[in-house]
């Protein structure tokens, strides 16, 4: 039926609203979770940059000490030389001599030169003109008798890269040192470089930090090395967002970013954060709000649109509407959109906030877990360089003791304190003992004079005995000093006489002050100390050990024990990601494991919850808003018009008999017959009440939300990426337990799990169609085995998920049984019937059920029990275990049949001949019946009557009084008409004489008895009997 151009006019009017409400919603949430965002980042990245000079500082501090270190071994290599030339060590100015000490020293080159820049001596050749100006730093040297300062030559064109340096032999000659400084240029590159600096810097998960000069805008450091060096400007970076502090969207060779500028003596140093970073945790939190916002508005105004196009093809009534002035609410619609709006707006704000709880966690998660990842790598990394620093001091010193060594070997006469002190100075080492072949202290410059090697193994001393057994030279790690207390460490080389034989050794003894301030900078403590995540979070770390705090930013909760302080044996771990308690305060925690600490990283829920209440509140609002606007345009409308008059006046005629009218809790609804379920037979679209469209509409809904979260599972890399918050979620490295995380996972896997098991029931359901009938058995039995399987299996993952110890629970099947066997059978029996009833559906609430004797309407599907009311106020309760053989009588109709008899002498043609004249009366009496009364012939030739059946079709929940309705009619028919309703008699007169059917009426019988079996033969059955407990009827 054309709709009135008023309903086209208000349907269009409530589309319009819906679609600008959902438009609105949407900009609105991307603006307000986009500024959030921006908001998050900004103040991580302000964090960020106020530790980012101190940073740099100490990069450079730790640059100038490598510096230093490294000059301060190769001047002791050029004083080693010089003593050897003047201690009578076997120093030659020859080239061959200056080779030996090439190799003895370890160094590039040696060279002997003279004040004026002549080359003496040389290991080999080299392209330095020491007469040069640039090398008058190394004559300093003979004027001060102290080793020169290093002179850095780095002439790129000539490949010339080397640096200098010199000692005084005598007062126009120099020992002289080339080196290449490769070795100090990769130390700091790895260590104490910018590059090295901004590379260990992150913001948020993929944003990192960018250095360019303030003078000529060239890039001096880039994750990506392409852009080192370029220009900034032409790479697309305005100069007036160049302000210290400035927080902004930049332009960088293409990619949009959010940045945050800060200025540090000559260099920019931009924190900048992708914008496809921050928009993919912006969309996704947006779409999937604004998708259940979309059903919400959908679902309501959908069923608006469609009450309202039901109440103009069936004729509005007056019941349906109030009128208020000059306009009309819709009482059929306000109370049903009513509903829909509340639950709808419930769930968007539940959703919203949800979804904010979600994904600032996960964001919260990755970005601390990373970081805490970062910290690990730090620690790991510092422990590295001091493991490399302590390999470099021993690698040097034992090139130092080898020298002493030396030097004592060719000139024994050395072995004096003064000498020995000499040397000492020059090798820039503290102490020198000389010991003989027993293990005594000979000569030395320290105060140790009368020292003995312990001959106890547990002692310090014992382990350089193997010395004077023929081991070459022995390194002792660096310690406390049994003496002093002191970090010593104490290297010895072997010392030969004339004949090469071993008359003792040499040992240096050493007070490494730069591995010793390292070795204390890899202390949990100093390592963790001033570590900020985030905006407000902080790091700390737990002993493994015994399970105290070795570091925490409260000094006093160090080296408690954690469980006393709140947290929980199962927090100890590595890979934790979840919330934790540490006295009386609530974090978000990530940890990770070192070989000897747990190491957390922890932030405030008090900003997280900051941040979802506004938001969350901020987007209640706007739906309430929009949810007001549509209801108000379904419910109110102008008083009815013309068009509306004459459509009130139509009858309805196009109810679906398919459709049954039930009551459930007082209220009368619409529901499907039992014969249509189970044949699975659609309606069309018009066939619909409005509450099954809205009920077709949400699962389409629901259906796509499902299918569009197992792409998204299934294609998680694809279309998020390997490091978005979808991989992360369904990564399952957070928690198993009861949080937001576990429950997201287990509603994507449910999503997979329920479309595969669906797509699988169809694909059965189709070979169903083109097989024979065993096949057919066979599919129906495979979907039904995919669907409890699917279910099963479902349940089993989700519970792990959720943190269940499934092998438990596998276990705890047994005891299941156990329980069952010990009385629990008929409680477990129920149980599992009733979620069988539940799932298979075999009726529902508002059917009417026939089970034994019992028939009623179903009032309520228990867990145990289900209860039905008889009609009589009676409510019947039935275990679930024991409802069986039921019969749904929720069919499409009812019959409602009466049998009557007549006396054999009676005519039966006459009685046929009334019956078609007055059965169309009786309908017109009795309301009830839909079609019929329909006369069945003779049902029986009882002993006392021959008895005939009439048959009405009607609703189900009328039958009853339509049968006594009918038991009247027929009653009141034959008293009319004098035929005799027989009894059980005997027979002591002379029998009535009853009238005989004319030959008229014997044809006219014969015609209505074919016309009656032509009018009923498409209803039933032709064994069908409509006694009291058999009066379902199927197609």
């Amino acid at each position: 039926m054309k709709m009135t151009r008023n309903l086209q006019i208000k349907i269009a009017a409530i589309i319009f609203a819906a679609l600008a409400s959902i438009v609105v919603m949407g900009v609105l949430l991307f603006n307000m979770q986009n500024a959030l965002t921006q908001s998050n980042y900004a103040s991580e990245m302000i964090a960020e940059a106020e530790q980012l000079d101190t940073l740099l500082a100490d990069a450079a501090s730790e640059a100038d000490q490598n510096k230093e270190t490294f000059d301060a071994i190769y001047q002791s290599k050029a004083q080693s030389i010089a003593f050897m030339a003047n201690n009578n060590t076997g120093y030659e100015a020859t080239d061959a001599k200056m080779r030996e000490y090439q190799e003895l020293l370890g160094v590039d080159n040696v060279l002997i030169v003279k004040r004026d820049g002549s080359v003496v001596a040389c290991a080999q050749k080299t392209e330095a003109d020491f007469s040069h100006a640039r090398f008058n730093y190394l004559r300093e040297s003979l004027s001060t008798g102290e080793p020169s300062r290093a002179v850095e030559i780095d002439l790129p064109d000539r490949e010339w890269l080397y640096r200098y340096y010199a000692a005084k032999i005598d007062n126009d000659t120099m020992a002289v040192i080339e080196q290449s400084p490769v070795e100090l240029d990769e130390l700091d590159a790895a260590t104490s470089s910018t590059a090295s600096v901004l590379r260990s810097i992150t913001v948020g998960q993929d944003g990192y930090v960018f250095a360019l000069s303030a003078q000529t805008y060239l890039i001096e450091y880039h994750p990506d090395e392409n852009l080192v060096g370029a220009d900034a400007i032409d790479a697309g970076i305005e100069v007036a967002k160049l302000e210290d502090g400035t927080t902004s969207w930049m332009t960088l060779n293409g990619d949009s970013l959010y940045c945050h500028v800060s200025l540090i003596d000559d260099m920019y140093y931009i924190q900048a954060v992708p914008a496809s970073d921050m928009n993919a945790s912006t969309m996704v939190t947006v779409g999937v709000i604004l998708f259940a916002f979309t059903a919400v508005v959908a679902a309501v105004a959908l069923y608006g649109i469609f009450v309202l196009r039901d109440d103009e093809r069936r004729g509005e009534t007056e019941q349906d509407g109030s009128k208020a002035g000059g306009l009309r609410i819709n009482r059929r619609i306000a109370k049903k959109a009513a509903v829909l709006s509340a639950v709808g707006f419930i769930g968007i704000i539940v959703i919203s906030f949800y979804m904010q709880t979600l994904f600032a966690l996960s964001s919260q998660s990755l970005t601390m877990t990373e970081r805490v990842e970062q910290i690990t790598q730090a620690i790991q990394t510092s422990q590295d360089r001091a493991s490399d620093l302590e390999d470099q001091y021993n690698e040097r010193y034992l090139s130092k003791a080898q020298v002493a060594a030396y030097i004592l070997d060719r000139n024994p006469e050395l072995a004096t304190r003064e000498k020995l002190q000499e040397l000492a100075d020059a090798l820039q080492i503290q102490y020198l003992f000389k010991f003989d072949s027993s293990g005594r202290v000979t000569a030395t410059n320290s105060t140790f004079t009368n020292f003995v090697l312990s001959e106890d193994p547990a002692d310090q001393s014992y382990e350089f005995r193997k010395l004077l057994q023929g081991v070459e030279s022995y390194v002792q790690p660096a310690g406390p000093d049994e003496v002093s207390g002191e970090l010593r460490q104490y290297i010895g080389v072997v010392t030969h006489n004339a004949d090469g034989i071993i008359d003792g050794f040499v040992q240096l003894g050493i007070r490494p002050t730069r591995l010793e301030s390292l070795l204390e900078s890899v202390q949990i403590d100093h390592v963790l100390d001033g570590v900020h995540v985030g905006a407000d979070g902080f790091a700390f770390a737990i002993d493994k050990s015994d399970g105290t705090f070795a570091y925490y930013p409260d000094a006093n909760t160090v080296g408690k024990a954690a469980t006393a302080c709140g947290m929980t044996e199962n927090q100890l771990v590595d890979g934790y990601s979840d919330y934790i308690t540490v006295n009386g305060d609530q974090y978000f925690a990530a940890s990770a494991e070192t070989s000897d600490y747990y190491v957390y990283a922890v932030g405030s829920d008090g900003a997280l919850m900051a941040e979802r209440v506004p938001l969350t509140i901020a987007t209640a609002g706007i739906a309430l808003v929009c949810l007001a606007v549509i209801f108000c345009l379904m419910v109110v409308e102008p008083k009815p018009g013309a068009d509306q008059a004459v459509a009130s006046a139509r009858k309805d005629s196009d109810d679906d008999p398919r459709m049954v009218d039930v009551t459930v809790g007082g209220r009368t609804l619409k529901t499907e017959s039992a014969a249509s379920r189970w044949l699975n037979r659609a309606f069309s679209w018009d066939e619909m009440t409005p509450e099954q469209k809205l009920g077709t509409v949400l699962r389409w809904l629901m259906g796509v939300a499902v299918i569009l979260v197992c792409l998204a599972v299934i294609f998680k890399d694809a279309i998020f990426g390997t490091d978005s918050i979808f991989a992360y979620i369904l990564g399952g490295s957070w928690q198993h337990g009861p949080n937001i995380f576990a429950i997201t996972a287990s509603l994507m896997s449910a999503c997979v799990i329920m479309t595969v098991a669906t797509i699988l029931q169809k694909i059965f359901m189709l070979i169903a169609q083109v097989v024979e009938a065993r096949g057919v058995t066979m599919c129906r039995l495979a979907a039904s085995i995919v669907k409890y399987a699917a279910m099963i299996g479902m349940l089993y993952w989700c519970l792990a998920l959720l943190g269940v110890d499934t092998a438990t629970l596998l276990a705890s099947a047994g005891l299941l049984t156990l329980a069952i066997s010990l009385g629990a059978k008929d409680l477990v029996a129920d149980i599992i019937a009733g979620l069988f009833i539940i799932f298979e559906g075999e009726f529902r609430v508002g059917d009417i059920i026939q089970v034994g004797g019992s028939k009623g309407t179903v009032m309520e599907i228990g867990v145990r029990t289900t209860k039905i009311n008889d009609g009589s106020g009676n409510i019947l309760v039935l275990r679930n275990s024991g409802i069986s053989n039921v019969v749904n009588m929720t069919k499409e109709h009812s019959f409602a049949a009466v049998e009557v008899g007549i006396e054999y002498g009676e005519s039966l043609e006459r009685v046929e001949n009334i019956l078609a004249k007055e059965l169309p009366n009786i309908r017109k009496r009795l309301p009830a019946i839909i079609d019929g009364p329909f006369y069945r012939g003779v049902t029986m030739l009882a002993d006392n009557s021959v008895n005939i059946k009439i048959v009405a079709e009607c609703n189900e929940k009328e039958r009853g009084g339509l049968t006594n309705d009918l038991n009247r009619e027929m009653k009141l028919l034959f008293d009319k008409y004098g035929i005799s309703i027989p009894f059980p008699q005997v027979v002591v007169n002379q029998p009535t004489v009853f009238k005989k059917a004319t030959a008229a009426e014997k044809r006219a019988a014969d015609a209505f008895n074919a016309e009656q079996k032509e009018a009923f033969k498409n209803f039933v059955d032709e064994n069908e009997d409509f006694d009291e407990f058999n009066d379902s009827h199927r197609h």
